[in-house]
């Protein structure tokens, strides 16, 4: 069995008529797969999303150093914005709602963690 770390690909959502799917496109080749089982396409995204999440927590635990700024923290909050975005837009209708709302909660978790700095700060 391949596990999903070892592929390493970009995907799109596509919609069909009858069904909503994930198509898989191999980097470097020109080779698609479309998902439409449930199941694999939300393991799919969640690990996508959990990378994600990942990087964006290690640059909020990275704020917390006398050399923080202003714009770093606006920064943080911007990619935790564009990631809520993704997730309303593109996975909204290919994920369950309890996924949905589990991802959000995630994310205003890490919002309610990004530091607050002022331009003032140590002075």
């Amino acid at each position: 069995m391949i596990k999903l770390e070892q592929v390493k690909c970009d995907f799109e959502i596509i919609e069909d008529h009858d069904q909503n799917g994930l198509i898989l496109n191999k980097k470097n080749n020109n080779i698609k797969i479309t998902i439409y089982d449930q199941s694999l396409i939300e393991k799919i995204i969640d690990d996508n999303f959990n990378k994600k999440y990942r990087a964006l927590l290690y640059m909020i635990m990275s704020l917390n150093s006398e050399d923080t700024t202003e714009s770093d923290t606006e920064l943080a909050l911007i990619k935790i914005d564009d990631l809520r975005k993704i997730l309303l837009s593109k996975y909204f209708n290919l994920i369950s709602k309890e996924l949905l709302d589990k991802y959000l909660n995630l994310l205003l978790f890490l919002e309610q963690k990004v530091p607050i700095i002022t331009n003032n700060r140590g002075r």
